[in-house]
């Protein structure tokens, strides 16, 4: 049975099993977006990623769109405040809640991951036509759907 290096499961494993593939597919890409990431953890990362699509929100805002706990959110929001990524500020109308909004240090840094991740996931389907590249998308986002279904069953 071959076994790749870098793989974390032989080859027979691998391909005869759409979710070890799809694990070690994310586990390649993240270890490649992590060469020109931001040297910030990733939970302050999901944080940057969600200001620059929608800025000026709550705490509790990041909280609810990030899934991290609200000690996290608040103590990535005191590192990146101190690298100059975020302000954080008292809502106007609200003076119990803290308002935070990306800096232009922040969106510059985000623009260029940006760029980066897009050119890698052309890079990653290069292989792939356009057809088979559909086809793809299509199987993955039914897979998705399938297991939201399921999750969202398992809560009921």
């Amino acid at each position: 049975m071959k076994t790749d290096k870098k793989a974390s499961l032989p080859q027979r494993d691998i391909n005869h099993n759409p979710l070890a593939i799809i694990h070690e597919i994310d586990r390649l890409a993240t270890e490649k977006i992590k060469t020109f990431a931001p040297p910030i953890p990733r939970s302050c990362q999901m944080i940057m990623m969600h200001l620059a699509r929608k800025d000026n929100v709550t705490q509790l805002d990041l909280v609810h769109a990030t899934r991290l706990k609200a000690p996290t959110v608040s103590i990535c929001l005191q590192k990146m405040e101190s690298d100059g990524l975020v302000i954080r500020h008292a809502d106007e109308h609200d003076m119990r809640a803290t308002r935070v909004l990306l800096t232009e240090k922040g969106r510059n840094i985000d623009r260029s991951v940006i760029s980066k991740v897009r050119e890698h996931e052309m890079n990653i389907s290069d292989c792939l036509t356009t057809e088979e590249r559909d086809v793809l998308v299509s199987l993955l986002t039914k897979i998705r759907e399938n297991l939201l279904e399921e999750n969202n069953h398992r809560e009921d």
